[in-house]
């Protein structure tokens, strides 16, 4: 596969404070459960993405695990306490909108939205839902989807393979991201050739 291709400009982005960047994609994102940021720097445990995403995922008034949760301040919602509405049924021409538990609309990416937006004009390719609802009770976890595009592969690459989810992060997080190893070959080269 051939790395996709970045212009001169590419490299011109404005810099993003640190806290504000996602966590490398590592290979143990799949094995046990995530936790918000606080909790895993009081633990001294690494910071992964699961964690970030989970967090995100409760920013967004997705169901996430208890854990996450409670470890999270509430974001109170103006509409939570009205019953889910059926989606058909709602006349927007009248004024009538939807809250969060009945539309999910694009993923609020908040602090990380700079680092999204550049990566996606970057590889040209729109950043997928982060989460999907996929854990214990349909708690959201980390989607293999997203950190495949995190890593710059092409969509499907590792997700359409037949793989499960605990093997699709497992390879994103042992691979390298293609345009990373060019540019690494490409210094490799013109040393060699300049000796």
């Amino acid at each position: 596969m051939q790395e996709l291709p970045t212009s001169g400009s590419g490299f011109s982005f404005s810099p993003i404070e640190e806290s504000n960047l996602l966590r490398t994609v590592s290979a143990i994102e799949g094995e046990g459960g995530a936790m918000s940021e606080k909790k895993s720097r009081e633990q001294r445990r690494m910071l992964q993405v699961r964690d970030q995403m989970a967090e995100l995922a409760a920013m967004n008034g997705l169901k996430v695990s208890k854990a996450i949760s409670d470890s999270l301040l509430p974001t109170p919602n103006t509409m939570d306490h009205l019953p889910a509405r059926d989606e058909s049924k709602i006349d927007r021409s009248k004024g009538g909108y939807s809250n969060v538990q009945e539309t999910v609309v694009r993923m609020n990416f908040g602090r990380f939205t700079p680092a999204i937006e550049r990566w996606e004009k970057v590889i040209d390719r729109k950043a997928p839902d982060p989460t999907k609802p996929d854990g214990k009770e349909g708690t959201h976890r980390l989607s293999s989807n997203f950190t495949e595009w995190m890593m710059g592969l092409p969509d499907g690459w590792i997700t359409d393979i037949g793989l499960d989810r605990k093997e699709e992060l497992r390879a994103c997080g042992n691979g390298v991201v293609p345009q990373q190893a060019a540019l690494a070959l490409r210094i490799l080269l013109e040393r060699k050739e300049s000796k």
